[in-house]
């Protein structure tokens, strides 16, 4: 499972914010993954359900007014990774 949350720069909550996951083009496994869309919730909160198997994974996040983010993450069976996103504004 990829978790975790989304803020703005100013440290408030994101909700609405769009994560994709993605697995990395080098990633050989024989566990099939297609990419995976979630919004953040009203606290800007997400989690996100992956195969248990060992993988590498890209998860960028956009939302409106705001730079995209990206982290990459690697899975290595049945564990919870966290993530913490904190997007800054475009316009600076």
């Amino acid at each position: 499972m990829i978790a975790g949350s989304v803020f703005r720069d100013s440290g408030f909550s994101l909700p609405g914010a769009e994560l994709t996951v993605e697995a990395t083009p080098e990633t050989k496994s024989p566990v099939k993954f297609k990419r995976i869309k979630v919004v953040t919730d009203a606290r800007g909160e997400f989690a996100i359900r992956v195969p248990a198997a060992p993988m590498r994974y890209t998860v960028s996040v956009k939302a409106a007014g705001y730079r995209i983010d990206r982290k990459e993450v690697s899975i290595q069976g049945e564990e919870r990774v966290d993530l913490v996103f904190r997007l800054e504004p475009e316009s600076k």
